[in-house]
């Protein structure tokens, strides 16, 4: 199974490029777990040091199109992992792989952290032509209950960071 990195996102809230500060830790992690490892980016925008796809034109910013693209390159499912997780260790990569559900953190259900089916792709084309861009609507699956992965698993591995000061406030906690 191949792992496809999102790497468009703007980084407005963060200030900074999340794909300069983040993109390393996290290829690190996956390609100790999974047979390739590839970076999905907007259309325009930039590739990375691994194999890049590309999204196709639009003009909206979701998750929904760098998902949509993975999955139309995988064979028959897909590891979609947003460049957000700094802190994931292939060990939680692992796990969530072989579980193959929706892992739970914060509360919140982390499906740019997740297995997905290429069988999914017709279903999520048809959500981004009605204009439902949000991934809640494609979450009818297994979660990984947040009380299972804290218990084997230490720090913030699943954290999503968005702001300097999240960033700071998990590697100061995580030594």
């Amino acid at each position: 199974m191949n792992a496809y990195i999102l790497i468009g996102g703007r980084s407005r809230r963060m200030g900074v490029s999340k794909t300069e500060l983040f993109l390393e830790r996290v290829i690190a992690a996956a390609t100790l777990v999974f047979d390739e490892v590839i970076a999905v980016q907007r259309f325009g925008g930039a590739s990375a040091r691994i194999r890049t796809i590309f999204e196709e034109p639009h003009e909206h910013e979701a998750p929904v199109f760098g998902l949509a693209r993975a999955l139309g390159d995988a064979r028959d499912r897909a590891f979609v992992l947003a460049v957000d997780y700094p802190m994931i260790t292939a060990e939680v990569l692992r796990y969530v792989r072989d579980r193959a559900g929706v892992p739970v953190w914060d509360e919140r259900p982390q499906p740019l952290c997740a297995v997905w089916e290429v069988r999914e792709l017709p279903r999520i084309e048809e959500r981004i032509a009605r204009g439902q861009l949000d991934l809640r609507g494609l979450l009818d699956r297994e979660m990984i209950p947040e009380s299972e992965l804290r218990a084997r698993f230490v720090g913030e591995p699943l954290r999503n960071i968005n702001t300097t000061e999240e960033w700071e406030a998990v590697r100061s906690s995580n030594g």
